[in-house]
């Protein structure tokens, strides 16, 4: 269950950077979303920190990783879904049939691992694209109150996602309380066709009543409404709030450019909060709808009480430096307390000016202290080579459960 996005983190779904990555090259970087090569074994550094502060509150066992997942699942192997699995990705990637057969006779965490990295980990040799941006898990699903969300990506390099995706939520045991009636508590964006593209950075729970979702360069007007619909027709939501945002690669999702981390506050870019390119119309179940002029304007319609925290604080050219490398986007763990990037120092220090104290994730983990009496706290993770996946620590988690 979500109904926030600043509750208690129970548990959440990640992807530590895998093999693939490192078959990313200056000549087809962009083709696999990536504005630069990146350095894989400081990544990982990187991200094995991010996830063991996660797990300083969530529990190790609450954070799972989608690799662990997919073995589980293949394991499983219910109703020969296996077999499907590999004939419909060998379809897609119009793969020969002597290496659709290779791939079949793999064991399953072989065969997960090549699934994610492309790899046959017997030669090492990329016999399917890589998946490098799967470690931005929040993009492929989102938790709606008590309903998930599978999104459908919009770039061909993140097609195969959106397939394994669908296959650990409609098969994992994890989300088995979603299918108490069939799929009766899935909304499967992929099932809708080409032009629903719909991913999770554009989808956020303000309230039980209350879902933002982004209408950007990767989730369409389409998406939008179908999605709209569904969650009214279910009864899921009252309010959807879209969000028209421009469709430009620096804000390609609206958790680039705002982030709630606590009740009353989000961190935000400022061209952003008053913007009237950005157009914000509240829809509710009942048919009625409500347009405001900025996303300002509907904020503290919604809210008097709340706060903005500017990315760069507030500076012009600090604010376009750092909302580029995700200085908006974080990740909260409980309320008023969020994961943020190391190298956004002007944001650091509006948010220390708004009481916040900030502290760098190995000095965090050396005090470990009692996750119930962490306030009013931001944690440092380093991302010199996270950044340059052009993602934060809001893109990089799935969470599917908070207090």
């Amino acid at each position: 269950m979500i109904n926030n996005e600043t509750g208690i983190l129970r548990k959440v779904i990640v992807h530590h950077p895998d093999d693939g990555i490192e078959v990313i090259t200056p000549k087809n970087a962009l083709k696999f979303l990536y504005d630069d090569i990146v350095f894989l074994p400081l990544m990982r550094q990187e991200h094995e920190l991010f996830t063991s502060v996660l797990a300083h509150f969530a529990g190790k066992e609450n954070v799972i990783d989608t690799l662990q997942m997919l073995v589980e699942v293949l394991k499983i192997n219910p109703l020969n879904s296996k077999d499907k699995l590999i004939q419909y990705i060998a379809d897609l990637e119009n793969l020969e049939e002597e290496e659709t057969e290779k791939i079949r006779s793999l064991n399953a965490e072989d065969l997960a691992y090549t699934l994610f990295t492309g790899i046959l980990k017997s030669t090492e040799v990329s016999i399917l694209p890589p998946l490098p941006n799967y470690v931005f898990t929040r993009d492929i699903g989102v938790v709606v109150n008590d309903h998930v969300l599978i999104c459908h990506a919009s770039k061909k390099a993140r097609t195969r996602e959106s397939i394994l995706t669908r296959y650990i939520i409609y098969y994992h045991p994890e989300f088995l309380s979603f299918q108490e009636n069939g799929d009766a508590k899935i909304v499967d964006m992929t099932k809708k066709g080409d032009e629903h593209t719909l991913e999770g950075g554009d989808v956020m729970m303000l309230d039980k009543d209350h879902l933002l979702v982004g209408c950007s360069e990767r989730s369409t007007p389409e998406a939008f409404n179908s999605l709209k619909e569904e969650l009214f027709q279910k009864g899921v939501i009252d309010n959807v709030v879209r969000i028209v945002i421009a469709k430009d690669r620096s804000s390609m999702h609206i958790d680039t450019l705002f982030t709630q981390i606590s009740t009353n506050e989000y961190v935000i870019y400022e061209d952003t909060l008053r913007s009237d390119i950005i157009k914000v119309t509240k829809y509710c179940n009942d048919g009625s709808k409500k347009e405001y002029s900025t996303l300002y304007d509907f904020f503290v319609d919604y809210n008097p009480q709340m706060k903005f925290i500017l990315c760069g604080n507030g500076d012009e050219t600090f604010g376009a430096r750092e909302q580029w490398t995700d200085g908006c986007n974080l990740v909260t763990v409980k309320n008023g307390v969020a994961i943020a990037y190391d190298r956004n120092f002007h944001t650091a220090i509006a948010l220390k000016n708004a009481g916040y104290r900030v502290i760098n994730a190995k000095d965090f983990l050396a005090e470990a202290p009692e996750p119930t009496t962490v306030e009013k706290t931001i944690i440092a993770i380093p991302s010199t080579e996270l950044s340059r996946a052009r993602g934060g620590p809001h893109c990089m988690t799935f969470p599917i459960s908070r207090a």
